[in-house]
């Protein structure tokens, strides 16, 4: 019940390709429409919390009336993903994964990725994917494309981002920027206007291939040496008494309880007074691996959820079925004699009443019994921070706030992209006629202690911009103890 998938790792997973696609009917394209809608509408505990139907059904027929007689799926996507993601959640959404598809493999893309700054939407580049890799100065801010301005630009693509705060949606659209400029304008040939050192300059620049920007991006990591971005790692600051876990993706529990064991043992072992955990590019996943971590640096009984509604449907129980069987190849191997007896009665208990469940049926769980912490000698004693962007989404958000709330330590950062209530238990589908992928939630969730009130995500101790979260962090750490070290005397 406690799954989440990662959006922004969904859509940084897509590759960037193009080409000469498959065309379908006005009347197709209206069908997968009327579809996508009421699957959405079958499976969402709650599908009209920010978009009222009535408002929604009026905006549908205005699309359909308006559609071209034919288009690819690129067109279908332009045109109905306003619609998904004025429904204000980042679980729910149309994924370009038909970009990767060999029917766009020719296109030719904007040859620069970008950064976009929250509010102001302003665009700087950020690297080069060019052969010659010094048309633009990195850093150099976007005044135009193909004379289109710049924050047009920019806003115009907050409409294809699914998310409920405006800051997670710039990361959505910071990380598809050259896809969605393709979609949006189907240009091969770039006409950038940018500013650098307070000058303004022009250059025209031709469009790459896929395939060409991946073989370049590919020679820059090696040349530059960049480490390949893990899951979970670990590393230490000896000299400050710090150490550092950077934990990016709450995938694979085995491997993951692994690298707890061994860090854990390692900062017990070489005495580090501070720990700090960075989950600043951290998307989501699998909300066990947080209470894992938990029973290594919490102090108090804890939980991240206090109640969940649910929404039961065919499609929702037809894709639950693989989560039942593995959630039980885990949880078997705890018990043993009359225990695992009464678990297998317990569980299959459960599961049918889960699948026998009425299709429409929206229930409230209170899952708020706290966690209590089972014996471990390698619990963590010292000082621990965690380290929030406005990209950490889902389950990071979700781990950011219990570790505020039973009060394990300091948040430092931004505020998280998530709010404190939020939809989740991310399924899937493919339309039948265009076979665009979309994305949609089943469950809402209530951090623990949060209200329908609570709109805003994990609110940092100290607010600091997200690529100065860890300098800050490390000062923090030197100026207390320093401060320590006088009281001493």
């Amino acid at each position: 019940m406690k799954f989440f998938f990662t959006y922004l790792t969904l859509l940084i997973l897509t590759a960037n390709t193009f080409g000469r696609a498959k065309t379908f009917s006005r009347e197709q394209m209206a069908q997968d429409i009327d579809t996508l809608f009421a699957t959405i509408e079958k499976v969402h505990p709650d599908m009209y919390a920010v978009y009222p139907k009535e408002q929604l059904d009026k905006d549908i027929e205005r699309v359909k009336a308006k559609l071209a007689p034919s288009g690819d799926i690129a067109y279908f996507y332009k045109q109905v993903t306003p619609l998904v993601t004025q429904l204000g959640d980042g679980h729910t959404s149309t994924v370009p994964s038909f970009l990767g598809g060999k029917d766009f493999a020719n296109a030719l893309l904007f040859p620069f990725s970008v950064k976009i700054t929250y509010p102001d939407k302003e665009i700087f580049i950020q690297g080069d994917y060019t052969q010659t890799q010094n048309t633009i100065p990195i850093d150099a801010q976007i005044v135009s494309i193909n004379s289109r301005n710049a924050d047009s630009i920019a806003q115009k693509m907050m409409n294809y981002a699914s998310g409920e705060k405006d800051f997670f949606k710039t990361k959505i659209v910071t990380q598809l920027f050259s896809s969605l400029l393709y979609v949006l304008y189907r240009d091969s040939i770039f006409e950038v206007e940018y500013m650098h050192n307070q000058e303004k300059y022009s250059v025209q620049v031709k469009g790459i291939s896929s395939k060409e920007r991946n073989k370049v991006a590919s020679q820059q990591d090696k040349f530059n040496a960049v480490p390949r971005c893990k899951n979970y790692s670990f590393t230490t600051l000896p000299e400050k008494n710090i150490g550092v876990i950077e934990f990016n993706e709450f995938i694979d529990m085995g491997k993951f309880k692994v690298f707890l064991d061994t860090t854990f043992r390692r900062l017990q072992k070489e005495n580090v007074g501070n720990l700090i955990i960075d989950i600043r590019k951290n998307g989501g996943g699998d909300t066990d691996l947080g209470e894992e971590l938990f029973q290594y640096i919490s102090p108090v009984p804890f939980s991240q959820f206090s109640k969940v509604v649910a929404k039961y449907s065919d499609i929702q129980k037809q894709q639950q079925k693989p989560h039942y069987e593995k959630m039980y190849k885990q949880k078997i191997v705890q018990y043993s004699g009359l225990k695992k007896l009464r678990f297998k009665r317990a569980f299959k208990s459960e599961v049918k009443s889960e699948l026998s469940t009425p299709n429409g049926t929206i229930r409230t769980y209170d899952i708020s019994k706290l966690i209590e912490l089972r014996e471990n000698n390698l619990r963590y004693t010292g000082n621990v921070y965690v380290l929030t962007s406005h990209a950490s989404f889902s389950a990071a958000s979700v781990f950011s706030w219990a570790f505020k709330y039973f009060k394990m330590g300091t948040v430092v950062g931004e505020e998280t992209g998530s709010p404190a209530v939020l939809f989740g238990y991310m399924l899937s589908q493919k339309l039948p006629n265009t076979e665009l992928s979309y994305t949609f939630s089943c469950r809402k969730f209530y951090n623990y202690g949060a209200t329908d009130e609570n709109t805003h995500g994990t609110l940092p101790d100290h607010e600091i911009a997200a690529e100065k979260a860890l300098d800050f962090t490390v000062e923090l750490i030197e100026r207390k103890n320093s401060k320590t070290i006088l009281n001493l005397y």
